[in-house]
């Protein structure tokens, strides 16, 4: 069986170094007659903490993400015994006009430390540091994208990573990034001792060579050959950032190494679950919970096709203890988790959205207003209505009214998509049924019954979630009555999917699903919620959570479905990657009303896709160990998405010790870097990988 991504990584190699030789070839013929008078130079010191390190081969490349040659060297220095480099390189203006990623790798024996620096030109700093953060820093924003020396990806997913890297480490100085060293992030999450302790187990490394050793035997992927070089080794981690097969902590190599030269602190004191970075994003640098928050509740993510994250938000931003309306905002953050300029945006009829944001093919955005709202807000002007569609501008100028878009019979929408025609399909939970609006043109839009009406605010059925398959049919998840409708394309009812398929159980509760690169839809089981739509009267046990898998063709669940395992616990959003790895995100580890200490996790498991999974896996096996993925800058999540550099978008929706009776929602976002297989955005339909 093939490894996980060893044909394109050689292929990437092999083109890597093809163009490295035809590039210097030319810059040698070329580079008197088209250098500039003031050639650029990049300045700096190898250190590790305060140690300069002398003796390392210190080279500048260059990164060209539209077109190749993708990876060149620029020039090449040795450190001095302070550590110092100084590499003055020419850049021809044909190949200065596209603005190139800047790396510095510095080796010496087995050891690499390496710093993705900027843009150039003129996107460098005059003086850099790299070190073993900047290394871990430049793995993880770059995981999917390192091979071996070299870092080839896509154009939005490259750049998006220089400033994902920059928040972790900066790369003038060596110190841990802003993002990271700071609230909501800081000292209030493990995630900076997590990125000291992968800083500590590269210094092992620099400390004595034969530890890098132990961090490639630590860092092979299962079934693959071990990696080359420390900063592959890192990228490595990322990718498989488990080891369920060591039972104790001494088990763990990578903490084990982290323990030898802990030279980085604070760190961590025992094994993580897993060494994914989580940052998490609140807006600006708090924490604290209030009014001048800028969300509250993010329910799910639409991303542009430049990597920039639209976010719905379900109530209006409100301290802990007291009740929440109906949120009124849309939000956007830019690709590296930044609050965007000009958010959030207000209008369109705004009113309490839930787990529905799409984008369509001309770049509107698309919000489902599902209406949350505490009790108090129904007796208020603000209450919300429950039977309305936002539309947005890419600019964030709305489109609808102020009552949004109410055709078609619109009630407690919840899962809004947009299929690559632009017809915008949305469940509504409080009528058993879909509204299709053609071409996104509301004039047009029409109620699709998905079964008997129901008795007034009774649904029995709850359409929830909703994903477009390769033949543009719209699967429609029935939270109450576990079953999925499929609707052809142009919104006739075509089959309805039981629960139980040959005496097993398949659908149980569901909530999210999502399509893979083959159109196949997969279906988170919560075990547990009834939407609240408006009753909320047949909860589950939250005993049995699953993923199912349902064939795009047949309609009939794949073999071996329902699958468990991987620290599934509530599972709501569901989404596939780039690799056709399925990752399924949790609503905490228990229900609403009950309490753990034990932070939430996300799950990831082997997709239809079986070549890119650990060898022996089939699909529907968990990669993810029996923890999950867990984190305690994580929440109760509902949404994910991931974005073109890999990272995967989660919403801490509601707080792990929420009270349903007081504002239950949470105030952030979260990151986790470069864990999936990138993806080309907007997510309309099936996903689509990378070449």
């Amino acid at each position: 069986m093939p490894t996980p991504g060893l044909a394109r990584s050689s292929l990437l190699r092999i083109t890597a170094l093809a163009g490295v030789v035809a590039v210097g070839l030319t810059l040698t013929a070329t580079a008197e007659a088209e250098r500039p008078r003031d050639q650029p130079t990049v300045r700096g010191t190898v250190r590790s903490v305060d140690t300069p390190l002398p003796g390392y081969s210190v080279v500048v490349y260059a990164a060209f993400v539209d077109r190749p040659p993708h990876w060149v060297r620029l020039g090449s220095d040795t450190s001095d015994d302070s550590g110092r480099f100084d590499i003055t390189y020419s850049l021809p203006q044909r190949l200065a006009d596209r603005h190139p990623l800047l790396f510095v790798e510095a080796v010496r024996d087995r050891v690499m430390l390496a710093s993705a620096i900027g843009t150039a030109p003129g996107g460098v700093p005059g003086q850099v540091v790299v070190n073993e953060r900047t290394t871990v820093a430049t793995g993880n924003a770059f995981a999917q994208f390192v091979d071996g020396q070299t870092v080839v990806g896509n154009t939005y997913g490259m750049r998006n990573a220089v400033h994902m890297a920059a928040n972790l480490a900066d790369p003038r100085t060596g110190a841990i990034g802003s993002v990271l060293a700071s609230r909501p992030n800081g000292r209030e999450t493990s995630t900076l001792a997590r990125f000291n302790s992968l800083s500590n187990a590269v210094a092992s490394c620099v400390a004595n060579a034969d530890n890098c050793l132990r961090l490639f035997a630590a860092a092979t992927p299962p079934g693959g050959p071990p990696p080359t070089t420390v900063l592959q080794a890192v990228a490595n981690i990322v990718k498989y950032p488990a080891y369920p097969m060591y039972r104790d902590v001494i088990g763990d190599p990578v903490f084990r190494l982290s323990q030898l030269a802990p030279v980085y602190q604070p760190a961590l004191a025992k094994r993580p679950t897993n060494w994914l970075l989580f940052l998490k994003f609140t807006g600006g640098r708090y924490s604290r919970q209030d009014s001048h928050n800028l969300m509250n509740g993010p329910g799910n993510f639409a991303i542009d096709r430049r990597g920039f994250a639209w976010v719905n938000d379900n109530a209006v931003p409100r301290r802990p203890e007291a009740f929440a309306c109906a949120g009124r905002r849309l939000l956007k953050f830019s690709p590296w988790g930044e609050r965007f300029p000009g958010t959030p945006y207000f209008g369109g009829g705004l009113s309490g959205a839930g787990y529905g944001i799409t984008l369509d093919p001309q770049g509107r955005v698309w919000v489902g207003n599902f209406g949350f709202q505490d009790p108090p807000c129904a007796r208020r002007p603000v209450a919300a209505r429950h039977d309305s569609v936002s539309a947005f501008r890419p600019d964030g100028t709305p489109i609808s009214g102020r009552r949004g878009f109410t055709n078609g019979d619109i009630s407690w929408p919840q899962g809004t998509v947009s299929d690559r025609q632009g017809n915008i399909w949305i469940a509504n939970c409080g009528t058993d049924s879909v509204t299709k609006i053609p071409g996104g043109d509301p004039d047009q839009a029409f109620d699709i019954p998905l079964g008997s009406p129901p008795p007034p605010r009774r649904p029995q059925l709850k359409p929830f979630g909703a994903a477009v398959d390769l033949e543009g049919n719209v699967w429609i998840v029935n939270n109450r009555s576990d079953t999925v409708s499929v609707l052809s394309p142009e919104g006739v009812l075509i089959d309805t999917l039981p629960s139980s398929f040959q005496g097993r159980t398949v659908l149980s509760h569901p909530v999210g699903n999502a399509a893979d690169t083959q159109g196949n839809i997969w279906v988170a089981n919560s075990d547990w919620l009834d939407s609240p739509c408006p009753t909320r009267f047949q909860l589950g046990t939250a005993a049995n959570p699953s993923i199912t898998l349902f064939d795009m063709d047949t309609h009939e669940p794949y073999a071996g479905s329902p699958f468990t395992g991987g620290g599934l616990r509530l599972p709501w959003g569901i989404a596939v990657d780039g690799n056709d790895t399925v990752w399924a995100f949790n609503f905490g580890v228990v229900p609403v009303g009950q309490t753990s200490p034990v932070p939430t996790g996300i799950s990831r498991f082997c997709g239809i896709a079986t070549s890119a999974c650990p060898p022996g896996m089939s699909v529907g096996d968990p990669i993810s160990p029996s923890t999950g993925y867990r984190s305690d800058s994580l929440e109760r999540i509902t949404g994910g998405q991931i974005d073109p550099s890999g990272n995967i978008w989660l919403t801490n929706n509601w707080k792990r010790d929420a009270n349903p009776i007081r504002n239950p929602f949470g105030n952030a976002i979260v990151i986790a870097v470069g864990a999936a297989g990138p993806l080309k955005t907007p997510l309309i339909g099936p996903p689509v990988p990378f070449d």
